[in-house]
Formats: structure tokens, sequence, C-alpha cells
């Protein structure tokens, strides 16, 4: 079970010949369970111009298992974030800190290409899979 991060929808969605789309191209082939969360929708219906493609790929994007944070998500995504800084360890996008709580709170894989959420593995039980 993975949920996939923004960057990786990006490369999939634009047709980008990347090992991250190819792995997503995989996973959904095989009928993995895919998630997702309302903050990776926005991310990505934010970069979208076209309001036709928008709509489009709202409607595939709600055929995904979807997960969403409660409050007690978004206090451990805040705990990530200091927990790491603590460390040393700079994490660029608090999004990046409420995926991967969404990730260990559902014990879910994140697929991704970013590298701040191989800097959260490195302080808390983040399982990635991780595609540049």
């Amino acid at each position: 079970m993975v949920i996939v991060d923004t960057s990786i929808w990006v490369d999939f969605l634009k047709g980008r010949e990347s090992a991250g789309a190819t792995h997503l191209e995989q996973l959904l082939d095989d009928e993995v369970d895919v998630f997702t969360s309302g903050i990776i929708v926005q991310e990505l219906l934010t970069g979208i111009k076209e309001k036709k493609t928008r709509n489009e790929v709202k409607k595939d994007l709600g055929l995904f298992i979807t997960v969403m944070p409660s409050l007690g998500t978004h206090v451990q995504a805040a705990e990530i974030y200091d927990g790491c800084r603590k460390k040393g360890i700079t994490i660029r996008s608090i999004v990046d800190c409420l995926i991967a709580a969404l990730a260990i709170e559902y014990d879910l894989t994140v697929l991704q290409s970013d590298r701040d959420y191989v800097g959260i593995s490195q302080v808390y039980p983040l399982k990635l899979e991780t595609y540049e």
C-alpha cells in the first residue's frame, strides 16, 4: 500500500519518462492499493491551469483511496518537523511532514522523489520508495 507524493503524480500525469512515474504505472497495472490525500490533490490541482484538465484530474484522483488528516495527524506533522530540526535536518515543506504523518499513521509507503522524506525517515519510522 502506497501513498504517492505530488512530484511523482506530476511526472505521471504529464507523461514524463521518470522512474517514479514508471513505477506508479506498474503499481496501477498490478492493482496495488494506491492512496492519496486532500493536500496532495490540492497541490496537483493548483498546478493545472486549464479547467477541463483540472476537472479530469480531479475525477481520476477521486478513484483512489483518500486518507484525511485529523487534528492529531497535524500535531504529529508538527512534531516531525520539530524532531527533524532538533536532529539538524531541515525539512523544506511542512506539507511533506503532513504526508509523512499520514503515511506513518496508516502504515503506508511513500512513493516519492523528494529529499525531505529521506530526512524524515532518518528520524521517524517512515517507509519510502525513492525515485529521482
